[in-house]
């Protein structure tokens, strides 16, 4: 189990930001979604943290 969620945290191959790329722009996806209806300060807030969260991925894939 500590090998998985190193391998998770810490992928030794490009597979595993692939597949965290895979499941999190469903969710991000799903979240600015349910979010479009309140201010538009939490909405920026939302989209700030999804391309956050996006661009550690790619930044991990550059190696």
């Amino acid at each position: 189990m500590e090998d998985f969620l190193l391998d998770l945290l810490l992928p030794r191959t490009d597979r595993a930001v692939f597949i965290q790329w895979a499941v999190m722009i469903p969710f991000w996806v799903i979240v600015v979604i349910a979010t479009r209806r309140l201010s538009k300060d939490v909405r920026t807030f939302i989209v700030g943290l999804a391309f956050v969260n996006l661009a550690w991925f790619a930044f991990r894939m550059v190696h």
